[in-house]
C-alpha cells in the first residue's frame, strides 16, 4: 500500500518568507506614514507663521503710519507717539517672543501685546527691526520661528501720514 502525503498547509520556509515580507511592509508603511505627519506638522507650522508675520506687519503698518510723530534712531529703535496723550510707544520684542508695545505712563513702565488677540502658539518673534527708507519712508522686517528655526521672514515698507524724523 502506498503511503499518501497530505499536500495540506504550508511549509516552515513559506511562512517564515510571508512574515519577513509583512514585518518589511509593516515598517515601509510606518515610515511612510510618520514622513507624512512630520511634513504636514512643518506645513501647519510654517502656515502659522506666515499668518502670524503677516498680521505682525499690517499692524506695526498701521500703527506707525496714523502715528503723530515716528522717530529712527540710529540703532533700528523706533519710537512713536499715537496723540498727545499717548507718548513715547517702543515696539520690542519680550522674552517670550511676543511684540510688545511699552511706554512711561506717570513715571511706570507699562507693557502691552501689540495684538492681543493673535495666537502665537509654539511660534515666537525672531527679531524685529525699523530701518529708515528713502523719502521718509521705514521698512519694518520680522521673523518667526519655531524651535529656533526661521519658518518666515516678511518686511513692509510704511511711510508715516505726519512725517518721519531720523534721529
Amino acid at each position: 500500500m502506498k503511503k499518501l502525503r497530505n499536500k495540506k498547509g504550508f511549509t516552515l520556509t513559506e511562512m517564515l518568507i510571508s512574515v519577513l515580507l509583512l514585518g518589511f511592509v509593516s515598517i515601509m508603511v510606518t515610515v511612510m506614514t510618520s514622513a507624512i505627519l512630520s511634513s504636514t506638522v512643518t506645513m501647519r507650522e510654517v502656515a502659522q507663521a506666515e499668518i502670524l508675520g503677516s498680521e505682525a506687519l499690517d499692524n506695526l503698518q498701521g500703527q506707525l503710519r496714523v502715528a503723530e510723530s515716528v522717530t529712527v534712531d540710529g540703532k533700528g529703535h523706533v519710537m512713536f507717539d499715537i496723540n498727545e496723550a499717548n507718548k513715547g510707544y517702543v515696539f520690542s520684542v519680550n522674552d517670550e517672543g511676543k511684540i510688545v508695545m511699552e511706554h512711561e505712563k506717570d513715571g511706570e513702565k507699562e507693557t502691552e501685546l501689540l495684538f492681543a488677540g493673535a495666537s502665537y502658539g509654539n511660534l515666537s518673534v525672531k527679531s524685529l527691526e525699523f530701518a529708515p527708507s528713502g523719502d521718509d519712508s521705514i521698512e519694518i522686517s520680522v521673523s518667526i520661528s519655531f524651535g529656533g528655526k526661521t519658518l518666515w521672514q516678511g518686511s513692509v515698507t510704511v511711510k508715516p501720514l505726519n512725517g518721519l524724523a531720523v534721529g
